[in-house]
């Protein structure tokens, strides 16, 4: 991996060229048959309430995103402690990015990528790792229990996120385990100043719409402060919770923060086109959306937006 941040504007001419040689997208842009347009952008027709699209500039962004997760773990792709598992799922696996990497990390191990959009690549994938069209929050008809259940930032995907946790624990072999990777919709101002630069803010307005929009479709997102009591109260033991603050951007000092920052802000430029619906679900007006996608852009590069947001890494055991 990369040890020197990608550039953010106000130290920045083009954030595509400072990112391209680390990023390895999946190359999958074609759009999923089952899609229909709103807001001049693709989401999926197969389950009308996904907040963000699913067309080839999303699933560029969540090739993009996947890198600059794993600057958030030092590279890894998860933090259980799983050595040689034989099956494993990866639920809401998008582009199929993950998976791939589990693949071939794991040659031995066979690995199903679970999402409501047929975007991954067929070609060029090792193979050990098939993908599959599925609403998770269905029924699972797999043919076999797993030794590691793996899902990453389905915080606006899941109605329900105890039963997915207990049916992660059911689908699992005894020794097995599960990992869940979320983020929280709050900021947290590093300071008083950076509090009254957040207040008032696209960025804080945007924040402030996600767990709007998903109350309005029935989805919690605070949820994932919840995970490690689900988990156990499903009957995992040994779980741990891993709280960190991120920086929305570069402005940290430190090197570390700052690579890890500048990583986010640039998923984060990328998804302030793909916040139309999210936003309009949460009473925001269609004819302010561009206005509005400007000054987010405008804060998420701001060098005195000196803010965080949480994230949960939670991992749990099936006991034997």
């Amino acid at each position: 991996m990369a040890t020197d941040p990608p550039k953010i504007p106000h130290a920045l001419e083009d954030p595509e060229d400072s990112t391209r040689s680390e990023r390895q997208p999946t190359g999958s842009t074609i759009p999923d048959p089952l899609s229909t347009e709103e807001h001049g952008r693709l989401f999926s027709a197969y389950r009308d309430n996904y907040l963000l699209p699913n067309d080839g500039e999303e699933q560029d962004r969540l090739d993009l995103q996947h890198t600059a997760w794993k600057h958030i773990l030092k590279g890894r792709l998860y933090m259980a402690p799983i050595v040689d598992p034989v099956n494993a799922l990866d639920i809401g696996t998008g582009t199929g990015i993950w998976a791939i990497e589990f693949a071939r990390k794991h040659p031995n191990t066979n690995i199903i990528g679970t999402d409501i959009s047929l975007i991954q690549p067929s070609e060029n994938i090792p193979p050990n790792v098939k993908f599959e069209r599925e609403d998770s929050e269905q029924e699972w008809i797999f043919d076999r229990l797993f030794d590691f259940i793996h899902w990453r930032l389905m915080v606006s995907c899941f109605t329900d996120f105890e039963a997915m946790i207990r049916k992660c624990f059911h689908h699992l072999k005894p020794g097995g385990w599960s990992e869940f990777h979320e983020g929280t919709f709050e900021l947290v101002p590093a300071d008083d100043a950076a509090a009254e630069v957040l207040k008032g803010s696209a960025l804080e307005q945007a924040f402030k719409a996600g767990p709007a929009a998903g109350a309005a479709i029935g989805r919690d997102f605070d949820a994932p402060k919840k995970f490690k009591k689900w988990m156990l109260e499903a009957g995992f033991v040994d779980v741990v919770e891993e709280q960190r603050l991120i920086p929305i951007n570069s402005w940290p000092v430190s090197r570390e923060d700052k690579l890890i920052g500048s990583w986010q802000c640039l998923n984060f430029l990328k998804l302030s086109g793909g916040l139309g619906k999210m936003l309009q679900a949460s009473g925001f007006p269609s004819e302010d959306l561009p206005e509005f996608q400007e000054r987010f852009r405008h804060d998420v590069t701001w060098a005195q937006m000196r803010v965080y947001f949480p994230v949960f890494i939670v991992y749990g055991r099936k006991p034997f």
